[in-house]
This record gives structure tokens, C-alpha cells and sequence, in this order.
């Protein structure tokens, strides 16, 4: 690489402790600092880099939120409003606080509270927070998942070949980071996509009810047993792979049968139907595609009834009943109430007695779902 324009650049590099001509690597950090000047990166950019041991990621660190910056004073002064108001925006998105005359906000930060604002003349307040801090813990999650693909894929390869240089490196995180701007392409099409999904389901489920507090739905647990346990006998790269095997599997099944997973914990699944029969289709089918050998045997429970939805979650006796009988369920079986045998005339069910559950105070009525089709609940 042909080095920077400046003539002085080099005698900077040194003095500044960024570049030193003697050492063994000194080719491939004057590659380096030649390559982020190329990019229109100060000095002072670099110098802080080194000091935080992030120089080959600096590229890529600018790349990510790039353009001027502002404090966030004059973007409260900008979109008319105070910075306490923005403050509580950012706290709801899981962000922390910012000293407020600090240039650290981008334009795209500015329309994002502009648009926070502009949404408060028709939602409220609380229920905008609410939505936010929805928002901010799945951008987290899926900020987390897009690093730690980066670091498994791309990066640990790199550290760990002998033949990788630091603008090699540099290089690849710098494209990476630029491959953002595609993944936020797929968010509004995605978001549509399930938003839509979202209101289809909830009407169906409503039908012509007026009752906006409450709707049905068949809620399911699905969990793997013994995985305590099994998790300290497990390898680390082992163990991810149980998990995310059952977390594909779940999600994969729920798509297919028009469902939807609420939340995944590790070893368990929540999700819900419309549709019962379609409930215990999903049900069954983890109980199917999960067991095996190296793995422990899922067990589940099924509730129909109503349930509060509220912030993409679900509460309720309905979820709560639910919960309590996949914790009861033995291995391989999945238990259900009789809101799911009344609302499931095509599936099987053999059963189980009246069982008391954790937190209810009379016994309930249960029933075992069996594989294969039709003649209902068993009395």
C-alpha cells in the first residue's frame, strides 16, 4: 500500500506510539494506519483506538454510526422538546445515560426521537415507553446475536491463522460492519411482514368479540428435562448446539402450523395458536423432533382460554395453568386442559386425571394428547 499523502504522516504515526519502524510487524501497522487514513481518520481517532487496544476495529467502529455528531442539548432544541424527555427514550431502549453536552448523536439518532415525538399525538406516553422498551430488548438481542455471528464466523478464524495480518483483520470488520446497512433493509419488510401476521391473528381469535382486554388462544410450554443436569456433563460447544437444535425446531414448528413463539429461555418454549389442534400439532412435533439420545426428553403442557396481551407477552390464569402443567408432565408427554379437548375434536387425548397445580386453588381436570387423529378426549 502506497503510503498517505501526507509526508509527515509517518514521523506522526511514531511520536504519537501508533508506529514503531523497528519492529517486527512494523510493515503490517504502517499497512494499517496507511488504510485508516485513506478513510478520512484522524489522529486523535487512532490514538484513542490504541489506548482502548481497538485500532483494527476503529474503521469499523465509524462505519457502524457514521457521520457528524451532535450533543443531545441540541437535539432536544431541534425537535422541540426537552432533553429529560429524550433521556427517558433512551433509558426505556436499554441505552445508557449520556452526559447531554457530549457530541455522541448521529442524524438517524435525531429522527429517531423526532419520530418517538410525533407518534406521542396519537399513542400515549406510557404506552409508547412500554412499546420502546419492547424495541430496545429485541434490537439488544438481535445486536448481540449479529456479534457474537461475527466473532464465531469471521473474526476467531482470522485471530487463530498465522497468515492473518492486523489490515486483514481490520478489513474484515470493517466490512462487516458496512453488510449493516443490508440486515437493517431486512427489518421493515420483516416488521410488516409479522405485523400484518400479528393483526390477522388477533382477529381471527377476537371474531366479533367487542372485549379488548382478553382474547383466546391455545398457549403452549414445551421444556427439555433434566437439562440442568445435563448441561454440567455437556461440552460447551455441545450444549449450544442442544439448544439452538430445540430453538430451531420450535421455531421452524410454530411457523409452519401459523403459530407464534412468544419467548424462548434456553430449554423451553412458550408459544400460542389460534387454532388448538394446530397447538397440539406443535406440541407433538417437538416432543417428536427433540428426544433423542444425546438429548433429554421434552415433556409440555396446553391451556385454551383467555389471556392479556400486553407488550408482545401474555399473562393470564390461561398462560399460568399452562406453565404449571408442562412442570407437572413426565417426560415425552404433554398435558392439557379441557379448553384444548373442547376446542381440538380431531386430535387424541387419554386421561390424566384431576391434578392439583401450583397456585390454583381446586384441582383441574387434565388430559394427555397422544399422537395420531381423531375420537377426542377419553372420560
Amino acid at each position: 500500500m502506497a503510503p498517505p499523502d501526507d509526508a509527515d504522516s509517518t514521523d506522526a504515526w511514531i511520536e504519537a506510539g501508533l508506529y514503531d519502524p523497528s519492529s517486527p510487524a512494523a510493515h503490517q501497522r504502517f499497512e494499517l494506519l496507511a488504510w485508516l487514513a485513506s478513510l478520512g481518520i484522524s489522529l486523535d481517532q487512532m490514538v484513542t483506538a490504541k489506548a482502548d487496544s481497538q485500532l483494527r476495529a476503529l474503521a469499523g467502529d465509524i462505519a457502524l454510526r457514521p457521520g457528524p455528531r451532535t450533543s443531545l442539548r441540541q437535539i432536544a432544541e431541534l425537535i422541540g422538546t426537552t432533553v429529560a424527555s429524550i433521556n427517558d427514550v433512551r433509558r426505556a431502549s436499554g441505552l445508557p445515560p449520556i452526559d447531554p453536552s457530549v457530541a455522541a448523536f448521529t442524524v438517524g439518532d435525531a429522527e429517531m426521537f423526532r419520530s418517538f415525538n410525533a407518534a406521542a399525538t396519537i399513542f400515549s406516553r406510557d404506552e409508547l415507553l412500554h412499546f420502546t422498551r419492547v424495541v430496545g430488548t429485541s434490537m439488544r438481542r438481535i445486536a448481540d446475536a449479529a456479534s457474537e455471528m461475527f466473532l464465531l464466523d469471521v473474526e476467531a478464524p482470522l485471530v487463530s491463522s498465522p497468515d492473518t495480518d492486523e489490515l486483514a483483520l481490520a478489513r474484515s470488520i470493517y466490512d462487516a460492519t458496512l453488510m449493516t446497512g443490508s440486515a437493517v433493509a431486512i427489518f421493515e419488510p420483516m416488521f410488516r411482514a409479522h405485523l400484518e401476521q400479528s393483526l390477522l391473528a388477533t382477529r381471527l381469535a377476537r371474531g366479533a368479540s367487542t372485549d379488548y382486554d382478553t382474547l383466546p388462544l391455545a398457549v403452549g410450554f414445551v421444556d427439555l428435562t433434566e437439562f440442568t443436569a445435563l448441561s454440567s456433563q455437556l461440552s460447551a460447544p455441545a450444549l449450544l448446539d442442544l439448544v439452538l437444535t430445540f430453538e430451531a425446531n420450535a421455531c421452524d414448528l410454530v411457523a409452519d402450523h401459523g403459530g407464534r413463539v412468544v419467548k424462548l429461555i434456553g430449554d423451553e418454549v412458550m408459544f400460542t395458536a389460534v387454532d388448538a389442534e394446530a397447538a397440539c400439532a406443535i406440541a407433538l412435533g417437538l416432543l417428536a423432533n427433540v428426544g433423542s439420545a444425546a438429548a433429554p426428553n421434552p415433556r409440555g403442557g396446553l391451556a385454551y382460554g383467555p389471556v392479556i396481551a400486553h407488550g408482545g407477552d401474555l399473562y393470564g390464569e390461561t398462560v399460568n395453568r399452562a406453565a404449571r402443567m408442562a412442570d407437572i408432565a413426565i417426560p415425552g408427554e404433554v398435558l392439557v386442559d379441557c379448553g384444548v379437548t373442547e376446542q381440538s375434536p380431531g386430535m387424541r387425548f387419554a386421561l390424566a386425571g384431576r391434578r392439583q397445580l401450583k397456585g390454583f386453588y381446586e384441582p383441574v381436570d387434565l388430559w394427555s394428547l397422544t399422537a395420531g387423529e381423531q375420537n377426542g378426549a377419553e372420560q
